[in-house]
């Protein structure tokens, strides 16, 4: 009896020896620092797999969080444990945005996106940003570089070019607000000399409490607002004088006329290698090419090359409200004439997809504006 007892308790004791020594869950680290410019808050430490841990990263003053070492941007950063130790370091840059004398630069921040707008004094474009780039407004996702740029703005100066109209007009190489013949350039309401945000009734300089029949300038029917009889742009409200003086002007109705039936236009989609689509109104050679549209997918004279006088009108499309629409298919440029049939709020417009022809657009909408000069 004795033996079966010490036996029975030998087994008991040899049960708890081998319970007592069950083996643990592993743990793994979870090593999570900052770089000099900023610190973490969260706890490092040995974690199961399976248990999750927050780390926020919090920027010192005058810097950004950028990502985490791994490339993940987000913050606050929900980890879960896997099998393998975990070790990330929070990245901070800086940003320096400022502009040269002539401008400013207004920023916009959503989360890790900026979006910078370069915004001239009167009288000065915007050209480009120190690297190069011309955007503007200009978007940049940070990462783990310091961003560092600066707009640059110049005074205006336009070239002309001879098609050869009878009226002896000179047409320039740019829209107003552009560099370059391929750059779209600004977008202006009719009659406001002042680019914008927000192009709507509410907002349109000639208008009182954002209603269209309540105009307060250029209008001929009482029930349109105040009765000016007034009915084609004042030289104080046209932009292209504007800007470059009393001998520029936009066009007129009949202006936009004379160069769609005297000159010989072509549609492309990458003038001057320059992946832009668009009108070239080349100087027409002979009399027969006077008028001709040539559009997309049609083959135009050989003998026209971008060595001979033209210009080039970019579809630049128009801004409604706060957006950009149908640039890249469709150029719309203010004339100074008004529409006014059938309704009086409305202006006439060179309008193009392919073909071009005029059309009547609400004026608060912002247009492209191209100047012309006079004899």
């Amino acid at each position: 009896m004795r033996r079966l007892v010490w036996a029975a308790m030998g087994v008991a004791l040899i049960s708890m020896v081998f319970a007592n020594c069950k083996k643990e869950d592993p743990t793994y680290s979870v090593q999570v620092t900052a770089t000099e410019r900023g610190t973490v808050e969260g706890q490092n430490g040995k974690y199961k797999e399976g248990e999750t841990v927050v780390f926020t990263a919090v920027p010192a003053d005058g810097y950004y969080f950028g990502k985490w070492s791994d490339g993940n941007t987000d913050n606050p950063r929900t980890i879960t444990v896997y099998p393998h130790d975990i070790s990330l370091t929070a990245i901070f840059v800086s940003i320096s945005v400022i502009a040269k004398e002539n401008g400013t630069v207004e920023t916009q921040e959503d989360g890790n996106t900026f979006v910078f707008t370069a915004v001239p004094a009167y009288g000065y474009y915007f050209s480009q940003w120190n690297d190069g780039n011309t955007d503007n407004p200009r978007t940049i996702i940070i990462g783990d570089a310091d961003i560092t740029l600066t707009a640059e703005f110049v005074l205006p100066t336009i070239a002309t070019v001879d098609l050869g109209l009878e009226s002896g007009n000179l047409w320039a190489t740019c829209n107003v607000g552009a560099i370059n013949p391929w750059n779209y350039g600004n977008y202006y309401a009719w009659g406001e000399t002042e680019t914008k945000s927000n192009y709507s009734w509410e907002t349109y300089k000639y208008c009182k409490d954002g209603d269209s029949h309540k105009l307060t300038k250029y209008n001929t029917q009482a029930d349109h607002g105040t009765v000016d009889n007034k009915t084609t742009l004042e030289p104080s409200d046209d932009v292209a004088a504007a800007v470059f003086g009393a001998e520029y002007s936009i066009p007129t109705y009949n202006e936009w006329f004379e160069l769609d039936d005297q000159c010989y236009w072509v549609w492309t989609s990458n003038y001057n290698k320059h992946n832009v689509s668009g009108h070239i109104i080349y100087r027409a050679k002979n009399d027969a090419d006077k008028g001709k549209i040539v559009n997309e997918g049609e083959t135009p004279s050989a003998s026209y090359s971008l060595s001979d006088a033209h210009i080039f009108l970019p579809a630049a499309g128009c801004r409604n409200k706060l957006g950009l629409y149908w640039d890249g298919s469709c150029g719309y440029y203010q004339s100074t004439s008004l529409d006014y049939h059938p309704y009086e709020a409305d202006v006439y417009i060179c309008h193009y997809v392919n073909g071009n022809h005029m059309n009547d657009h609400a004026r608060f909408v912002g247009f492209s504006v191209r100047p012309v000069r006079r004899p």
